[in-house]
Parts: C-alpha cells; sequence; structure tokens
C-alpha cells in the first residue's frame, strides 16, 4: 500500500539555519553526502516502489478529504462563504498584534538599519485603520498577475539578520495569477488591499487585483473543463503561435479550459480593465506544460512531480517567483487535487498520524518506523520544515525537500552549507550541528489521505 506522509515544525518553512558568532558560510557540494547520482531521478524510486500506479483516493475521496481541511482542521477555507461569519473589526486586532511583533523583534532594514520606528509608523498609516468599515461585506477579484502576499502595505523588508536580504519577514506568501480573493481593506494610498485567499491572507498590491461579482469569480474558480499546470511554471502567451509572452504560472494552478488545439491549452486569462475590473480573454498554453483535469493521485505522480522541481531555486515565503519547502509539497500535490495548507504547521494537521516520535525515541527507533513506509510527508520541530519521503537504501531514509542548507560543527565552529534548492539528501544532513540531524529531529509521520 502507498503511503505518503509528513511532518511539523513551525509557520511558512524557517530557515534551516543562519549565520551568527562563530560561524563560517560556504557553498554545498552539487551531490549531498550518500546520494548517487541515480538517486537524482524519478524513475528510481518509481522502481523501489510497490505499488506506484495504485490509486491513493478517488476524485470523491479527494473531495471528502478537501472538504476536512477545510471545514473540520479549518487550516484552508471557503473565501466564498466568509460573509457567513466574517467580522471586519477582528482585522483591527489582526494589524495591531501584526505591527507591534515587528516593533519588538528588532529587525533590519535593507540599509542596515537595526529597528526602523520610522518605517514601522508609516505602515501603520498606511493600514488607514480609520477607514475600515465594519460590517460590509467584502468584494471578490481574481490575481491578474503573479504578486507577493505581505503582512503590511509595503515593498520595504525587514529582515532578521543584517544583509540577510534573502528572508524578508514582511513575507507572508505569494499569489497565482488566477487566484480568487475576497477583499476586504484598502490602504491609505489605494496601492494596496488586504485579501483573503483560500491559503492565507495578507496586503497585496492593488494593480495586481481585478474586481469582479462573486458570480464571476465564482464560475472562472470552479470551472468544470480546467487544465492543471505540471511543468515547475508554464508560459502564457497571447496567441496560438505562441510568440507574445504574457506572464507564467506555477506548478498546481488551475485555470479555466476553453479548448485544445494542436499547440496545446487555450485558457480563459484574467485581465484588469482600465477601471480596475476582471475581464476574461484567450491565453495560450504549451501541451507539455500542463493537464486537462487532475493528475492521478499516486505514487507515481508525486514522484515525478516533486523531481520536476528539482534543483529549482528556495525562495522564503514565495519570494523572487520560487518556493519554500511547505509550498514546494503545496505545489506536487496540487497536481492531483489535494488542497495542502500554505504553511508546514498547518500542514501538519492533516491527513492520518501514522507514528509520533517522543523527545526520548532513539534514532535507531526512528530508522525502523521508517523504513516500514515509502511515500512519506516528514515534519521536524521548531524551526519549520517538511520533506517528502522518498523510501530507503540499504536501511538509510532518503527524502526530497526545498531547503536553504545546513550546518555541521567543525571543531568550535559552525559552518553553513548554502542550498537555496530542492535537493535530494538522507536524514543525517546536519549530524554534527548544534540542531542535530535531521532524524534526531523528526517528530511524526502523517499519511496524506
Amino acid at each position: 500500500m502507498l503511503r505518503i506522509y509528513f511532518g511539523l515544525l513551525l509557520f511558512l518553512c524557517f530557515p534551516l539555519l543562519a549565520l551568527g558568532a562563530n560561524q563560517e558560510s560556504y557553498s554545498s557540494p552539487s551531490q549531498l553526502p550518500h546520494v548517487k547520482s541515480q538517486m537524482l531521478t524519478a524513475g528510481f524510486w518509481i522502481s523501489q516502489h510497490t505499488s506506484v500506479d495504485k490509486i491513493v483516493l478517488t476524485p470523491v475521496q479527494i473531495d471528502a478529504f478537501n472538504n476536512n481541511v477545510r471545514n473540520q482542521l479549518k487550516v484552508t477555507k471557503d473565501i466564498f462563504s466568509i460573509t457567513d461569519n466574517f467580522q471586519t473589526e477582528a482585522l483591527v486586532d489582526v494589524f495591531n498584534k501584526s505591527l507591534e511583533s515587528f516593533k519588538s523583534k528588532g529587525y533590519y532594514t535593507f540599509d542596515g538599519t537595526q529597528n526602523n520606528i520610522e518605517l514601522l509608523e508609516k505602515a501603520k498609516n498606511n493600514e488607514h485603520l480609520s477607514g475600515l468599515v465594519l460590517g460590509v461585506a467584502p468584494r471578490y477579484g481574481i490575481v491578474v498577475s503573479n504578486t507577493d502576499q505581505r503582512f503590511l502595505p509595503t515593498i520595504e523588508g525587514l529582515y532578521a539578520q543584517k544583509g540577510g536580504i534573502d528572508f524578508d519577514e514582511l513575507q507572508n506568501s505569494g499569489l497565482n495569477l488566477g487566484t480568487a480573493v475576497a477583499v476586504v481593506h484598502q490602504s491609505r494610498d489605494r496601492k494596496w488591499l488586504y485579501v483573503l485567499s483560500a491559503l492565507s491572507d495578507g496586503w497585496v498590491e492593488a494593480k495586481d487585483i481585478a474586481i469582479a461579482d462573486v458570480k464571476a469569480v465564482k464560475n472562472f474558480v470552479q470551472a468544470k473543463e480546467f487544465i492543471v499546470v505540471t511543468s515547475p511554471k508554464a508560459d502564457i502567451f497571447l496567441d496560438e503561435q505562441m510568440t507574445r509572452f504574457q506572464d507564467y504560472v506555477r506548478m498546481g494552478v488551475k485555470l479555466p479550459l476553453l479548448e485544445e488545439n494542436n499547440n496545446g491549452w487555450v485558457i480563459q486569462l484574467p485581465i484588469k480593465d482600465k477601471e480596475g475590473q476582471l475581464q476574461l480573454k484567450k491565453g495560450y498554453i504549451p501541451k507539455q506544460q500542463a493537464h486537462r483535469g487532475y493528475l492521478p493521485y499516486t505514487a507515481r505522480a508525486i514522484y515525478t512531480q516533486a523531481f520536476l522541481m528539482l534543483d529549482k531555486p528556495y525562495g522564503w515565503g514565495d519570494m523572487k517567483g520560487h518556493q519554500d519547502c511547505s509550498r514546494f509539497l503545496q505545489m506536487v500535490y496540487a497536481t492531483v487535487g489535494i488542497e495542502l495548507p500554505r504553511d508546514s504547521k498547518n500542514q501538519a494537521q492533516v491527513g492520518e498520524e501514522i507514528v509520533s516520535f517522543g523527545e526520548k525515541v532513539s534514532n535507531k527507533e526512528k530508522l525502523e518506523g521508517l523504513i516500514k513506509v515509502q511515500g512519506a510527508l516528514i515534519i521536524l520541530p521548531m524551526k519549520g520544515h517538511i520533506m517528502l519521503y522518498l523510501g530507503n537504501v540499504n536501511g538509510i531514509p532518503f527524502v526530497i525537500h526545498e531547503t536553504s542548507g545546513y550546518s555541521q560543527t567543525k571543531g568550535e565552529m559552525q559552518v553553513k552549507y548554502t542550498l537555496n534548492r530542492v535537493v535530494v539528501s538522507d536524514l543525517s544532513l546536519g549530524e554534527n550541528s548544534a540542531k542535530g540531524s535531521l532524524l534526531r529531529r523528526l517528530t511524526k509521520i502523517v499519511e496524506v489521505k
């Protein structure tokens, strides 16, 4: 029986390493220790699996899984039903707590200034709490260009370490072209909208959202005929010859399908008119970059999609159009119709827990548990990370995951190896570091079914 599992860290995917005193940084080897070249293909792991083409969940069962995640666990949401219980005044508390949190952390700005109160006060003013209209139903819209979702209405960044600009603490997530949103507030300068999506909430630049009536938005995202993107990034063109590039969409994105022609897929492309309203026009996606409907939920599909992402760049909170560890898995599983939550903390709650490891459980006991399963999502404690378990070779468990890097102790020095990409590794990674190996930090295994 195929089992696909996962385990927990915290919030998005906190970087696995950070430089401090007595630390040095190095580029990592192109191939990590214990990993053979043939392990860097989906085919190797497909051949190890005993039921690689067995259907894990049928479409009906996937709908039930997604409904449970949404309605029982409440770690995703239906933005079209929020009018039943949404309270605009709750945003005041959200905004104030977020701002106070950033004030207390002593973060750095891009130019190296620490605890820049002026930046935060400017952002607070732009949140425009006095303009928050209580009790008013949200407007609806569609994202028309891949965009960042921020904790505060500003493109300026805040960083935990001076010069650590790859990890912007104001970055919440990214929203893909075609994402449906509920718009619940607008900034004072009218350049930002506070929006709710199925996976995350935050500030988005208004230029990237087209407003429409709720029926039009529903029709777009609930289209019966659709394609799902299966390549890491699919190109969208404005002409049938596919010479006029418009934008790209990432793996797992679902778009309404109009027709199939010799070159590829003709899809509904959301655009924004001069009045800021939603308009739909034809877009064209190469056939090999997408699939009509979802892929079947099998081990073969998950392995194949995961390995298409191998070596793809790391992006904290979707920075620069890339992905972190939890988004990587969310994208892979979206291709089969599974709606995983956005961050690793919430991903840890879905599915069926197979085993939980207490603090005193030995590495040997964890290994014994791991070699009995294949295709697992693995959760680690403390600083949020999540990985796809591939299987074991000679009793050594291997995973594929998006990661910023790992550390090792050499003498009195912590040596940081930067990865910043999707990699295959075994669970001994980081075994001589202050935090310990991935295996040492493993807390549980959960089956996505």
